[in-house]
């Protein structure tokens, strides 16, 4: 049963006092909203109360399309295809603009015998968006992997179709059919009109914000759902766009007799479009995100049980499932890491090697390679962490709105680095590293929902005419480029930004729970139920519920001996099995609450598999005295 909000929690014993000096130390423990008319809809769909409740904390009318609030049927038809997302529910292919011209372009680039240039980004959504269109000229559209020529971004010169990116695109021998881009593009209007005077023809698909002069002029055609005169769903991430465009183009080749009329759809790619849409932290409120992840993870686990497809039969071998079936959190975890960590230390095209490997063997030798740079990623994030984190603390005070940090090192960590201090102090942050070139490269995540990192940029380049060298991203994630004598004047403008667009009000952290679930309701049948709502990701969070419970016995666990196993005692009497990540700092330091103490615990609820076996376990998120 779901009771009333609870009352604030912080780290201080007076919860009414000033907060302090250090963010971290405040949570403002939220209950969850949740719109009365789409928990009615939800239970018509057959959904338990209980989901019926999660589905409408996480839904509100605005979410829908307009006309959704009509009646009862029409809500109802409106939250489908998001509670129970099914392939059958995507918006079509014909509907995003200009796709139809893309497929064009790529047809004729497929029947001449020219190369395809396939220009993507560094990320993990960067190199699925390359291998999706890859895999889909070679498996189905029949074209010479020697006519297909991967040109990934490399990190250290920043986001988009950079300098570096067009002088190695104009090396290649020609003939160059077609450069066809995936998740960047639409803000590289310069280097694109470079490729265009070389005589190339350029399809940009993309899915970033469109820069406010409009989409790059030179492109033969531009894909992208954030087009002012495309009205498709904005939040789909890089690769799914792609997708599309290549679903476009085996249509195109089918209508021109080049392809026979039986040729497969493109579904066998969909579990790279749910690695890359996880990777990018798109939402996943959107019921085409949803409708991909689903289907792709479906796909990925049937490759694994019937030891399918190189790629994850390699991860199968490389680190057990232990029966528990891969989800979007592994996904963003334990594959995206090891993808996004080629191209922060070593070669990106580990990555893309690993995701188009011919065979087992050759997949698992990739990724051996990618775990070690991930491991080498770690050693690096650590000791260029501790270095930002004594020079945030230098320039902190409560009234400061951002944090811009100067860094030594390597500069494909430094969104790692934006991360952890971000959510650490709870503000705007971006880490910028000296390329020793005269520029600084930087990587920002907005951290607070308010704040529109790539908006900021744009209005701190038109009031500073010069000082960027490049920009793009999202309103929550975005990248630069600046002069490194111009960092002070950066700094400043961005502070002044933020707050602008702060309204000046302090940003206090928050720790959003779905409620307070009774006693009785702390069963593997209520993960079970939780799980039916699956996937989990940005704007569509795993449930967190909040309760008090007792500290029956605590035990260390890990390498580092800062993880806790806990045995909490429930109103009703019953123990539970909990277990706490990171509940110290250090290995050593005693367990924050006394044994037997009340505490007030924000947790998930979990199945812990073992040997073939199944239980409840509680994964705490927040831990204070209620």
């Amino acid at each position: 049963m779901l009771n009333a909000s609870p009352q604030p929690v912080t780290n201080d014993p007076n919860p009414s006092s000033e907060p302090a000096d250090a963010p971290t130390e405040e949570r403002a423990l939220v209950e969850r909203a949740y719109e009365p008319s789409i928990y009615q809809a939800a239970l018509s769909l057959g959904l338990t109360p209980l989901q019926a409740h999660l589905a409408g904390c996480r839904l509100t009318l605005a979410d829908l399309p307009p006309q959704s609030a009509d009646n009862a049927q029409t809500l109802v038809e409106a939250i489908q295809p998001i509670v129970r997302p099914r392939l059958q529910h995507l918006q079509p292919p014909t509907s995003l603009h200009q796709a139809r011209q893309a497929g064009q372009l790529i047809a004729d680039a497929v029947q001449s015998q020219g190369k395809i240039v396939l220009a993507t980004d560094y990320d993990t959504d960067g190199v699925t968006s390359a291998s999706i269109a890859a895999r889909a000229l070679m498996d189905f559209f029949g074209v010479g992997a020697e006519r297909i020529v991967p040109v990934i971004s490399e990190r250290q010169h920043g986001y988009g179709i950079n300098d570096d990116t067009v002088e190695r695109i104009l090396a290649i021998e020609p003939p160059v059919a077609l450069v066809l881009s995936a998740d960047q593009g639409s803000s590289d209007e310069p280097r694109i009109a470079r490729l265009k005077q070389a005589g190339l023809r350029v399809c940009v698909t993309d899915h970033h914000q469109i820069p406010s002069d409009g989409p790059p002029a030179s492109a033969d055609c531009v894909v992208n759902p954030q087009h002012p005169e495309c009205d498709y769903d904005t939040r789909v991430a890089g690769c799914y766009v792609i997708f599309l465009v290549m679903s476009q183009a085996r249509q195109e080749l089918i209508d021109r007799g080049h392809l026979p009329a039986d040729t497969p759809s493109l579904k066998p790619l969909l579990d790279l479009v749910a690695l890359g849409t996880v990777a990018d932290s798109v939402s996943l409120k959107s019921a085409n995100n949803r409708a991909v992840v689903s289907a792709g993870l479906k796909a990925i686990n049937q490759a694994i049980h019937q030891n399918r497809h190189p790629v994850w039969q390699a991860l199968a071998q490389f680190q057990s499932f232990k029966d528990a079936p891969v989800d979007a959190e592994y996904l963003g975890f334990q594959v995206a890491t090891r993808i996004n960590a080629a191209s922060r230390v070593s070669d990106v095209n580990t990555a893309f090697a690993f995701l188009n490997a011919v065979d087992t063997p050759s997949a698992l030798t990739a990724l051996q390679r990618l775990d070690a740079d991930n491991h080498e990623r770690r050693a690096q994030q650590a000791e260029m962490l501790q270095k930002a984190e004594a020079y945030a603390q230098s320039i902190y005070h409560p009234g400061k709105f951002s944090l811009c940090l100067p860094l030594q090192g390597n500069a494909g960590i430094q969104g790692i680095i934006a991360t952890r201090i971000g959510e650490s102090y709870y503000r705007p942050t971006l880490a910028m590293t000296d390329l020793n070139d005269g520029t600084l490269a930087g990587s920002g995540r907005a951290i607070v929902p308010e704040v529109n990192l790539k908006q900021a940029f744009e209005t701190i380049a038109e009031a500073n005419p010069g000082l960027f060298r490049s920009l793009g991203g999202h309103s929550a994630a975005a990248g630069c480029m600046i002069e490194k004598s111009g960092f002070e004047v950066f700094a400043q403008a961005f502070e002044e930004e933020v707050a602008r667009q702060l309204d000046h009000q302090r940003p206090i952290p928050k720790l959003d729970t779905d409620g307070h679930l009774a006693p009785q309701q702390l069963t593997l049948q209520t993960v079970n139920e939780i799980e039916q709502l699956a996937p989990f990701g940005r704007e569509w969070p795993k449930p967190h519920f909040y309760g008090d419970f007792i500290v029956a016995q605590h035990r260390w666990i890990g390498q580092t001996r800062t993880h806790a196993v806990l045995q909490l005692q429930a109103p009703d009497g019953k123990r539970h099995e909990a277990i706490w990540f990171n509940a110290i700092a250090k290995a050593g330091e005693p367990f924050p609450f006394a044994l037997n103490s009340v505490v007030r615990c924000v947790y998930e609820l979990t199945c812990k598999r073992f040997r073939g076996r199944e239980s409840l376990q509680l994964k705490i998120v927040h831990m204070n005295l209620p």
